[in-house]
This record gives structure tokens, sequence and C-alpha cells, in this order.
């Protein structure tokens, strides 16, 4: 009995061999790890790909977002640091526009007008107006002003309360100073440009038999080597000195030495006897030039 036990003790392996030898459960691991150590090693790798595929993605994310959405608003606000910059530099080079008091013109719908001048001779002003009413902007609108210009700024139809406060206001004024090498002469280059003539103005007045509609009748010649795509035309209404009303009217394609007969209703004109007719081009647009033919 007593071999059998001692064979039976020796067929069990001990946990350690001995005291300084590895233990058979850490080559166990270790046979373990080796056998698997490729997959630990894609599951890393797997990991580290999802970490960097989730930075790809967020920065596309933030990316396409500014694009789409934050870019233009940067722009705009870059734009308007710029501007800020040019005309605080501007009120230091150039003199202040000359604004005139807003005439309200009109009894019911009422005609605005106001008249601006620029000073400087070798400055234009790009800009927008807007007539302020009761300090409620009214109407806004794009206008500009040539080096030593004067011209009206008007709005149309617009119901002004009586009393009511009146002005006009002007903002983002863009100050374009001439280039010297393209412009050496702003007078000689208006004087070659600005070449329009009206002829033959009549003012018929609506009466209550055969005359129903106003109408106002002129010839505009461009005796100019240049023909413009869109002209705009002010029509100033006036009773002896009095500017009583104002209207507007845009021609297009007058063409370089073109004369054309023109005949503008004008509904509710009465009490007139004097017109004055004024073409109000942007000289410095090159996109408004008609090509030579």
């Amino acid at each position: 009995m007593s071999v059998n036990k001692s064979k039976t003790s020796t067929e069990v392996l001990p946990d350690r061999l001995t005291d300084d030898d590895v233990s058979l459960k850490k080559l166990s691991f270790g046979l373990w790890y080796v056998r698997h150590r490729r997959l630990f090693l894609n599951i890393i790798i797997v990991i580290l790909i999802i970490f960097s595929a989730s930075g790809w993605i967020y920065s596309f994310y933030v990316l396409g977002r500014y694009f789409i959405f934050d870019r233009k608003k940067d722009q705009q606000l870059i734009a308007e640091m710029a501007q800020t910059t040019v005309n605080l530099l501007a009120g230091h080079i150039n003199q202040p526009l000359i604004i005139s008091d807003v005439q309200v013109l009109g009894s019911g719908p009422n005609n605005l007008v106001a008249e601006i001048y620029n000073p400087n001779l070798r400055t234009a002003v790009f800009f927008k107006y807007s007539f302020v009413v009761n300090e409620q902007i009214l109407v806004q609108r794009d206008g500009f002003v040539l080096p030593g210009q004067t011209k009206y700024l008007v709005a149309l139809n617009q119901n002004i309360p009586p009393g009511a406060s009146v002005y006009l206001k002007i903002e983002q004024a863009n100050w374009q100073r001439l280039d010297p090498r393209q412009i050496p002469d702003w007078p000689a280059f208006l004087a070659e440009h600005d070449q329009f003539v009206i002829a033959d103005k009549q003012i018929n007045l609506a009466n209550n038999s055969s005359q129903l509609i106003s109408q106002i009748k002129f010839r505009l010649e461009n005796h100019s080597a240049y023909g413009y795509w869109s002209v705009p035309i002010l029509i100033m209404a006036y009773q002896g000195d009095d500017l009583i009303d104002v209207n507007e009217l845009v021609l297009s394609k007058v063409r370089a030495g073109e004369a054309r007969d023109i005949i503008f209703a004008w509904p509710g004109l009465k009490n007139v006897n004097y017109v004055e007719i004024v073409p109000m081009i942007n000289f410095l647009d090159q996109n408004n030039y008609l090509p030579v033919d």
C-alpha cells in the first residue's frame, strides 16, 4: 500500500519545481500569450484605426461646417474690419460727404429726395443709403457719388406720416481713390464720357378731356463714343423754383451716338412748369459699358 501511495504522489506535478524555477502557471500564460499575440496586436490596431478615423471624421465635420456655415460670417467680419480701417483712414485723408435734409414730396404716397455732395476731387464713394422715418428704416438702396459730384438720392411711393422725422443714413461707405495710371485727369475723363444731351423737352399735363395722364417727352442724345447697358435717369419736376416731385426711369442699351425719343407717363403730376432730366450713370463701372461694335 505504501508503494502505491508513493507512485501516486510522484505523478502529480508540483506547482513550482524548485524555488528558482519558473512557475508552470506563468509558462502556461506565456504560451497562451504567444498563441494570441497577433490577436492582441490586431485589436490594438483596430482601436487605433477607430480613434484615427474618429479624429478624421470630426475634422472633416468641423471643416465642412466652417465652409458651409461659418466661413461667410468670418469673411463678413473681416470685410467689416477692413472697411472700418479704410473708413478711419479715409476720414483723415478725404473730406466728409455733405448731405442735405430730406424733402418729402407729394401727398400720399410720398417721394423722398436728398442731395449729396462729394467734395473730394480724386475719390469716389460707394455706399448703402437708407431713408429713416421715426427711427425706422423705410427703404435701403445702393448708391454712389463720383469725385466732385452733386447728385440726388430718392425713394419713391412711400407713405410718410404727417410730422414724421425723416433723415438720410449712409452706411458701409467704400472710399475708392482714382488710380492715376488709369485716370490721370478726372475732369477730362468725365468730359469724354458724360456727353448726354437732353433736347426737345415737353410737359403735357393731364386734363379732364383728352389727356388723362401727364406725360414728359424728351430726346436723349448720347454724343460720346461709349455705349451703356443701363442708363438710370432722374426726372425732377418744378413749379417755379420749388421742387415739387421726382421720378425715375431706366433706359437699356443706349449705344454710342444714339438719339432716343422718350415718352414718360407720370400719373398725378400737375402744376408743373419745368422739369430737370439728369442721367445718373456710374462712369467707373466697367461692367456697364457696351462692347465696341
